[in-house]
């Protein structure tokens, strides 16, 4: 028998804020309604959170404290939505909590060992920039 190996059942990315585009994320019990998502002010993420992402987009745009400070967002409704908070971890590993300000917790993977740095000394590179040809 064949493993499904398919992470995301459905997706949207940096859709427009918008009564209409929120009402074709797929609610909780249809497929790809539970799942993980981001909320941006312009191409900024400013928000991660995981759920039935239907419900929590209108949640998150009648609150007082996030409401007005997204106007776009990304979706991704997962084929097995018990990989969720996993996927959520991942996405605050991802971006820097600068870049996620609203959402003020940071996440734990629910199994696996965090592996340790033997040194953190980056290499040196050299960044040089590129002079324009003259016409």
């Amino acid at each position: 028998m064949a493993r499904n190996t398919k992470v995301v059942a459905r997706h949207g990315t940096t859709w427009a804020r918008n009564t209409d585009n929120i009402e074709l994320v797929p609610h909780s019990k249809e497929p790809g309604g539970k799942g993980v998502y981001i909320l941006f002010d312009g191409s900024m993420p400013v928000y991660v959170g995981k759920g039935n992402i239907n419900a929590r987009l209108k949640s998150a745009r009648r609150s007082k404290r996030r409401g007005p400070l997204w106007d776009r967002f990304s979706w991704f409704g997962l084929a097995d939505p018990k990989m969720m908070h996993d996927i959520e971890v991942l996405l605050l590993s991802v971006f820097p909590t600068y870049l996620r300000s609203l959402t003020r917790q940071d996440g734990k993977f629910v199994e696996g060992g965090k592996a340790e740095e033997k040194n953190k000394t980056a290499d040196v590179i050299a960044r040089q920039l590129r002079r324009r040809k003259k016409k």
